[in-house]
């Protein structure tokens, strides 16, 4: 047996660990692997051999503990409908011996894997994502450490602010799902969080901070600064979404970016302090945490456990903390976002509080 890995779309924490807990079982059970360098594009161009590398059992300390992805990403889309590739893959399946691929990915990376199963390829998958708001798992590789980057960096913020006095946005991942900025910043103790789910009036954010400093100085706290959290694709009421640029990557996205600093421009003119900073990569760039690396490894050998039984078209899910697998072609239900109904407060423009009475 001889098995390919490939990491596609962005890099998560998380990702080297996957690929050693791949190359851990499969050595195992006497498989061969084979990296396919930046996801897809290795096996849907013709020449590939510097996108193919051998995968010992030498890898499997050295990707353990490392962030990023040594295999490297892109966007790369084999199944596009204005460039299909799919006869290249299968080309290249057969050039390089490959009886099964392990995908590691996001929505659009294993959704062109699904595609791919439904053509003929053998292919499992593994869930990426630091948003974590894919369709039938409860977890993603990335999520965990993305969350500890997000909390750490709003304590360090919040010394500038209360040092300055000032109101600070600070700009979290999540295009679709706010589970970053609302899990990041309940962890956080934030003042405001914004989410791509709940549509805002500038209006009310500029209410909402207007009572709580009330607040505080009613109180007597004679240091007041606020924390803002706020999700990259968080919608304004009536507006257009802020982007990076107009560029479209091979999936039909756009980059998003900046929401953060708009906000603050349209509310210094009313508050005297306001600051900006958004996170962007540094969430995704950071050391694996604990259970990145745990679940990496988890994952890997569940996906060679897959292939060995003959399950193709699944990828490895957790549901109610359990791993399981799930059909490849669920992925394409994706996002998986967060209900504004049970767990945000569209008044307080925060996390839903919940609590229950504790009893022996």
């Amino acid at each position: 047996m001889r098995i390919g890995v490939l990491t596609g779309g962005g890099d998560a924490p998380g990702l080297n660990p996957a690929v050693a807990g791949v190359v851990e079982r499969a050595t195992m059970c006497g498989y061969e692997v084979l990296g396919l360098k930046r996801g897809w594009e290795a096996i849907s161009v013709r020449e590939n051999a510097s996108h193919i590398v051998e995968l010992g059992p030498e890898i499997i300390r050295e990707y353990s503990r490392l962030g990023g992805s040594k295999l490297q990403c892109s966007r790369t889309n084999p199944v596009s409908e204005k460039n299909d590739r799919t006869d290249i893959v299968k080309e290249n399946m057969k050039k390089l011996g490959l009886d099964a691929i392990v995908a590691i990915g996001g929505e659009d990376t294993l959704g062109a894997a699904s595609v791919l199963f439904e053509r003929g390829i053998p292919v499992v998958g593994i869930p990426k994502t630091i948003d974590r708001d894919l369709y039938g798992t409860e977890y993603s590789l990335g999520y965990d450490t993305a969350l500890n980057v997000i909390c750490e960096s709003a304590q360090r913020i919040a010394h500038s602010a209360e040092s300055h006095q000032t109101i600070f946005f600070l700009e979290v991942m999540g295009r679709h799902a706010g589970w970053l900025a609302l899990r990041g910043g309940e962890a956080a103790f934030a003042d405001i969080i914004l989410i791509p789910e709940y549509s805002f009036e500038v209006g009310q954010l500029k209410e909402v901070l207007r009572e709580q400093l009330e607040t505080s100085r009613s109180r007597g706290f004679d240091q007041i600064y606020k924390m803002i959290i706020v999700s990259e694709g968080a919608h304004i009421e009536g507006e257009e979404e802020i982007r990076k640029d107009t560029k479209l990557d091979e999936f039909g996205h756009y980059s998003l970016g900046g929401v953060g600093n708009y906000l603050k421009g349209l509310l210094e003119h009313d508050f005297r302090h306001t600051r900006y900073t958004a996170l962007a990569y540094l969430q995704r760039g950071a050391q694996p945490t604990q259970k990145d690396r745990a679940m990496g490894r988890r994952f890997g050998h569940n996906a060679v456990e897959m292939i060995k039984n003959g399950d193709f078209g699944f990828y490895v899910g957790v549901q109610r903390a359990r791993l399981v697998k799930v059909r490849l072609l669920e992925i394409r239900k994706s996002p998986s976002l967060v209900d504004v109904s049970k767990h945000y407060d569209t008044e307080r423009l925060n996390v839903k509080q919940q609590w229950t009475d504790i009893t022996e």
